[in-house]
């Protein structure tokens, strides 16, 4: 069976609601091809809509990929595209920290490590707990991950302090994702992917792993550039 395919096509599995999970690292490992032809789709249709992003960093820059998104859905006043996200550092994209100060969107923060880790446990069926986080903002009992109010209303993504053999932890959780977006540099008409052409790998093998896990099984669907 071929899997290489027209990109409105691959974009035909994702449904309302959907969790998707991108990597980012800036722009190192951004899928931005996909993400741009997934937001044009809804802004042509209507659909996908309420999505939930899930990522190992920012998957954008200033005007680049997320970022660019946001700033077309202010400039429409448009905030139903996306419900809400997990980014770990924002970093250089000004219009997608307005969505979250001015409480656009859902908004949450893992820390890298721990990102990572839980897209790994997703992969393995096992919890991120961790003590990475106690005592500082992360920790529940200051601010935890919930970087505005609709994420503290909501609480899509979560933490919460557990004690195992006596010791504090931290249990870190989002949605799975059923989704996956990937940029590589080569593939096949077998689905086999090759980043030999990228510059990092980022937590690209993780969020692979992570979304075959899911039921049915979950979709990956990649852009390489050859």
């Amino acid at each position: 069976m071929n899997k290489v395919v027209d990109v409105n096509k691959a974009l035909d599995v994702i449904k309302d609601g959907d969790v998707i999970a991108v990597s980012g690292f800036n722009m190192a490992t951004t899928p931005e091809y996909l993400l741009l032809k997934l937001y044009e789709r809804y802004r042509d249709t209507g659909h996908p809509r309420n999505l939930f992003i899930v990522t190992d960093s920012l998957p954008a820059a200033r005007e680049r990929a997320l970022d660019l998104i946001a700033e077309r859905m202010i400039k429409d006043n448009d905030f139903d595209f996306i419900r809400g996200f997990m980014i770990t550092f924002f970093g250089v994209a000004p219009s997608l920290q307005r969505l979250v100060i001015e409480n656009r969107v859902e908004a949450y923060s893992f820390p890298i490590g721990v990102a990572t880790r839980w897209f790994r446990g997703v992969a393995s069926g096992t919890p991120a707990i961790t003590k990475v986080g106690l005592g500082t903002f992360l920790d529940p009992r200051q601010d935890g991950i919930y970087m505005n109010e609709l994420a503290r209303e909501r609480r899509t993504c979560r933490v919460e302090l557990v004690s195992i053999g006596g010791e504090e932890y931290l249990l870190y959780d989002c949605p799975k994702p059923r989704v996956g977006f990937i940029r590589g540099s080569t593939a096949d008409e077998f689905g086999n992917l090759t980043m030999t052409d990228e510059a990092i790998y980022g937590s690209v093998l993780a969020i692979t792993q992570a979304v075959k896990a899911q039921p049915n099984p979950g979709i990956v669907i990649a852009r390489c550039f050859t």
